[in-house]
């Protein structure tokens, strides 16, 4: 009886059963890595628009910076512009006062004994001429000069003997020297002027 017993439609049932589970294998395999896939270009899409962010973000501060790069040449001819300006206004003021300085320092340096016959101002330069009673107060005249924080480059330009009206013995000269203006005695703007244009640098 059991040599009887048909098997062909167990075996079909069971062959069907293991294809059914090989298609669903296959198919579970497929959809893994379509989903993997799929995830793999969704982060490599996330991370270039990430990446492309950063790089917009650095392009507008590059930008930014290369604009304020660009102002700066303007900045130092403002500033070049200003100085020149504060240049001008420090020479008119010290144009108008360099007559009254030189008049008010020249005493301090001429000693008695020596007088003065001509006064000349050009610009800076300051000729004198004169008599001295003696070559010891010509070196006085002199070495007050140089001495003096108001006066520099001194020169003796000549230096004669003559006789005076009493047959007594005098020294005609010719000398020059430069007018400055000490530190001390710098026009205010010129002061006030330098710290506003360091503070803008």
């Amino acid at each position: 009886m059991i040599d009887k017993l048909n098997l062909l439609p167990w075996r079909e049932e069971r062959r069907k059963q293991h294809k059914q589970r090989f298609i669903g294998l296959m198919a579970s395999a497929v959809l893994v890595a379509f989903l993997a896939n799929y995830g793999v270009v969704q982060y490599l899409d996330l991370q270039q628009q990430q990446q492309q962010a950063r790089n917009d973000q650095f392009q507008q501060e590059i930008d930014l910076l290369e604009k304020r790069l660009a102002f700066l040449p303007k900045l130092e001819e403002q500033r070049k512009a200003i100085q020149l300006r504060l240049n001008v206004i420090a020479d008119i003021q010290q144009s108008r006062n360099r007559a009254t300085q030189l008049l008010n320092q020249l005493p301090n340096v001429v000693p008695g004994g020596v007088y003065l016959e001509s006064l000349n101002l050009n610009s800076q330069r300051v000729g004198i001429k004169g008599v001295g009673d003696s070559n010891g107060h010509l070196a006085a005249l002199l070495g007050g000069a140089e001495q003096s924080k108001w006066f520099i480059n001194v020169d003796m330009h000549s230096l004669v003997t003559t006789k005076g009206s009493q047959s007594e013995q005098l020294s005609q000269f010719n000398a020059s020297f430069d007018l400055t203006v000490p530190s001390f005695a710098q026009p205010k703007v010129n002061k006030v002027a330098k710290k506003d244009i360091n503070k803008g640098k």
